[in-house]
């Protein structure tokens, strides 16, 4: 099973099946394209795990304008060790998108988005 076991305080009840099923067929989406040693396709399979936690965290109604605004809307609700990998994984994807002359090595690529992936594992 994709979802782990309920947390107290969990907002997993927010979330349809199919909204469920989007995110589990997105994050395998995602996952199969972290196999790849292209650092230009780490890239983009970073800026998509970005992306796919901040669609889960507008599914489960956290408040903000942004993504770090949501993130901190959700501290919480989310195990403290994820709530910092989840940091650690959006500052590199911010790192790419916003530094031209950015360089971030295919190991930290690949870890950082699995950072980001493993908050999806968690709802």
């Amino acid at each position: 099973m994709p979802f782990g076991g309920m947390r107290s305080g969990s907002r997993r009840g927010n979330l349809s099946i199919e909204n469920r099923n989007y995110l589990v067929d997105r994050r395998l989406e995602i996952e199969k394209m972290l196999k790849t040693t292209s650092v230009l396709e780490l890239k983009q399979a970073l800026i998509e795990a970005d992306k796919l936690v901040d669609h889960a965290l507008k599914l489960q109604h956290f408040q903000g304008e942004t993504f770090a605004d949501r993130l901190r809307s959700a501290e919480r609700q989310i195990k403290p060790r994820l709530y910092q990998e989840i940091w650690q994984g959006h500052k590199i994807r911010n790192e790419l998108v916003h530094e031209q002359q950015a360089s971030v090595s295919a190991v930290e690529l690949k870890s950082s988005a699995e950072k980001l992936l493993s908050y999806i594992k968690s709802i």
